[in-house]
């Protein structure tokens, strides 16, 4: 009788989350001291874009609510920062720091509506709030600066060089994972699979499903705040382009690339589309084709050859654990 062939774990799948964790701080820290000054501009768009992404997968791959408005609060939290900076005396880190909160204030507000409806009606009424707010910043000139924007925003002088702004940036998003991960891993957001699988037999239960919906979007809205704040302290500008409904569909397009229902697959997500956005740019200036174009048909391509995304993928290559950690 042959011998049972016994198969040998994935060496990978054996190590630690902690030291997958460790190995990529350390590798964000190092690269400060690697790439050129351009090249840490990238890397801290592609960290931005990653945080904008994970924060919509929060309540969209989490919370199964299809949000097409989340530029909305990447918005609010960018125009916090910069009214403050330009309308007030106030201390640039604690409009830094306030910033967050407004948009998380402003997705309880919007949130409030939305979440009484379900499926296609919340996302269409997600859309038209978000358009209400692009809107209102277009038209209020004097507090927003219109089309114009707001030009030449002042911020600490600690962050004021590219290679410093890097490191600051790695800090929050590192921060911000780490509570998005604790949030994930916490009994609020298990139930809040179990409301996104099915949410009539969950409300059968005793769950009050608009409460937890609330709650995401409100957190998600949060994050989104950070991410919004992030990017108006790279430029030291911010546009009504920020809160337009294009806007909403990168953080959609980077969860699509890299995988919802995890955390790491927006973050993914998101630095490939920064890179495909500037590659492709590149060759609208060299060749004259239309990155958009290019753009959605490797989306195409990828959501079909991978249904869960780049980071799905490679776990099942890997031989690794697909659960939504």
């Amino acid at each position: 009788m042959a011998a049972t062939q016994k198969i040998k774990p994935n060496r990978l799948a054996t190590i630690p989350e902690w030291v997958w964790g460790l190995i990529v701080i350390v590798v964000l820290l190092s690269l400060h001291f690697v790439l050129s000054e351009f090249q840490k501009t990238v890397a801290s768009e592609m960290l931005i874009m990653g945080l904008f992404a994970l924060s919509l997968n929060l309540i969209m791959g989490y919370g199964g609510m299809v949000h097409f408005g989340h530029a909305a609060f990447y918005g609010v939290g960018g125009y916090t920062v910069a009214i403050l900076l330009t309308q007030t005396d106030i201390n640039p880190w604690l409009a830094m720091l306030i910033a967050p909160f407004v948009s998380a204030f402003a997705a309880f507000i919007i949130g409030w509506f939305c979440v009484r409806r379900v499926g296609l009606y919340f996302s269409i009424l997600t859309l038209a709030f978000a358009q209400l707010v692009y809107i209102f910043a277009f038209n209020s000139r004097e507090l927003t600066g219109g089309d114009d924007g707001l030009q030449g925003l002042k911020f600490p002088t600690l962050i004021d060089d590219t290679g410093e702004f890097y490191l600051f940036t790695v800090l929050v998003f590192i921060v911000c994972y780490l509570l998005v991960r604790m949030i994930v891993h916490s009994p609020f957001v298990q139930v809040l699979k179990a409301i996104r699988e099915n949410s009539e037999r969950a409300q059968f239960l005793g769950v009050n499903v608009r409460r937890h919906q609330l709650a995401t979007f409100v957190m998600g809205g949060f994050f989104a705040g950070v991410a919004g704040m992030l990017l108006v302290a790279k430029q030291h500008f911010i546009g009504v382009e920020m809160l337009f409904w294009t806007t909403s569909a990168e953080p959609i397009l980077a969860s699509l690339l890299g995988g919802m229902y995890t955390l790491a697959g927006p973050i993914i997500g998101g630095a490939i589309l920064v890179f495909l956005e500037m590659t492709l740019n590149r060759l609208v200036i060299l060749e004259g084709i239309q990155w958009q174009g290019v753009l959605g048909v490797l989306t195409v391509i990828i959501v079909l050859a991978a249904p869960t995304g780049l980071f799905g993928l490679v776990q099942r290559l890997l031989g690794l654990s697909q659960d939504e950690s």
